[in-house]
């Protein structure tokens, strides 16, 4: 025979959530099943006391028009039927018992077969409410019956005084209908148990989905902190490489530049005696020239890199950003003109000082305004915007010229990553880093319309 394997049950929150409440509901049904019928079973015997009572009561005024009418010599069977008969109304069921023969002698319910001994009769179904230690029946009080229909009847059975006869010998009952009482707390019990039933269920299902929707939010706020753990720990890594990486290139830097500059001058030096000794012809000038020029951009290369790996170590002190950056285009206007390339810029007085180090600040500006020119076409524009946004100042410079792609955006800040023919790619990184030395932000945005944009956000508080 092939074996069955049972597959084991995989308890998920769902599953216990749903088995929970399901639990909860079977409780919660029992003890409000069991309440109801509390309810209604106090509900039964208070109603039955108030009918026993009415019971007696109308027995008793029936009593007191009865003695009027009731002459000893008026206690004909035909008699009486006639006088309950007059005063059955509303319901209600009249009879006379004769004790001393034992016998129904009037009944409002119906006169077949009258009088008519006790024991054949209906109140053979009589049965007392409370026990007395009674052996015979019926004896005076509140009993219980099933007429002849079938119909259940509550009693109240009380003596019956006549002029000319023997105290105990006549009995006055008045009975009432049961059938509307049981039916109206059964349709109650039935009505309690079903809104009953109703609220719980509804009550399991809100409480179902309350705490699945709160379990919800708290798994999304437990993923949410999940992810910002994560990228915290991508950071520190992503921090952790680029020390790494830098580490690496100031160990390797600080070798080539020892190993590197001295041939370089030695070089430098020997080309200038040749360039400055006469007869050259223009051709071997010009390849010495050239040859100068790729010394200067080693040298300048390796001065770069330094700059990149060294350390950053500020000297602080209020610097007004927009006094610093006029200096930086005063410089560089010579460069401008030449490139017929014009400044926008927004200034921006009412700006207050920032504690900064004026020479980083002034490369860093120096840098991003060479890359803007660079950028820009022959008789472009550059525009350059200094505003105060809350606890920060935000340094715009943009340029129209072509825009990045997105692999150049994504590596931009990247050390040697650079699209120039003859740039070194050290440039934004080390803008990146002093800004961020300084505690602010830097952003990196081009598309074909408003070309390309670096955002600084430095704040206005210490870093």
């Amino acid at each position: 025979m092939p074996r069955i394997r049972l597959r084991p049950l995989v308890w998920t929150p769902l599953r216990v959530s749903w088995l929970s409440f399901v639990l909860m509901g079977l409780v919660v049904a029992a003890i409000g099943l069991t309440g109801t019928a509390h309810v209604v079973d106090y509900l039964r015997g208070r109603l039955t006391a108030h009918g026993i009572e009415h019971n007696r009561e109308v027995a008793t005024r029936l009593h007191a028009l009865l003695q009027q009418e009731l002459p000893a010599e008026a206690l004909a069977p035909a008699a009486l039927q006639r006088i309950v008969e007059k005063y059955a109304a509303f319901g209600y069921r009249i009879f006379i018992l004769d004790l001393s023969r034992q016998r129904l002698v009037a009944d409002s319910g119906g006169t077949a077969g009258l009088p008519r001994p006790i024991r054949s009769s209906w109140l053979t179904s009589a049965v007392p409410m409370q026990d007395r230690g009674e052996t015979e029946r019926p004896q005076a009080g509140a009993s219980t019956a099933v007429d002849a229909a079938g119909r259940p009847l509550l009693v109240w059975l009380g003596p019956l005084t006549v002029r000319g006869a023997p105290d105990g010998h006549w009995r006055l009952g008045v009975a009432s209908d049961r059938k509307t009482l049981a039916s109206f707390l059964g349709d109650l019990h039935w009505h309690l148990d079903g809104v009953l039933l109703l609220t719980y269920l509804l009550i399991g299902v809100l409480g179902h989905f309350s705490v699945r929707g709160i379990g919800r939010a708290y798994e999304r706020r437990l993923e949410s902190l999940v992810r910002e753990r994560t990228r915290a720990l991508e950071s520190a890594h992503a921090q952790m490489l680029a020390k790494a990486r830098l580490a690496t290139i100031g160990q390797t830097a600080s070798v080539l530049t020892h190993e590197i500059r001295n041939p370089l001058a030695s070089i430098k030096l020997a080309l200038s005696s040749v360039r400055a000794a006469a007869g050259l012809a223009g051709r071997e000038r010009r390849r010495i020239e050239l040859v100068l020029g790729e010394v200067d951009r080693l040298d300048g290369l390796l001065s770069a890199t330094l700059d990149y790996v060294r350390p950053i170590r500020l000297s602080t002190r209020p610097v007004p950003l927009d006094a610093l950056l006029t200096q930086v285009l005063h410089r560089q206007a010579p460069l401008l003109s030449e490139r017929r390339v014009s400044i926008r810029r927004r200034p921006c007085p009412e700006c207050p000082a920032l504690r900064l180090d004026e020479d980083q600040l002034h490369q860093v500006l120096l840098n991003l305004l060479k890359n803007a020119l660079e950028a820009s076409p022959p008789g472009g524009e550059i525009g350059i915007r200094l505003t105060r946004e809350g606890d920060e100042l935000v340094l715009e410079i943009a340029n129209g010229g072509e825009p990045m792609g997105a692999e150049t955006r994504a590596r931009a800040f990247e050390p040697f990553f650079t699209t120039k023919p003859k740039g070194s790619g050290l440039g934004l990184g080390l803008v990146q880093r002093v800004i961020e030395e300084h505690g602010g932000r830097v952003a990196l945005a081009s598309d074909a319309v408003a070309g390309t944009r670096v955002t600084l956000r430095l704040p206005l508080t210490d870093p």
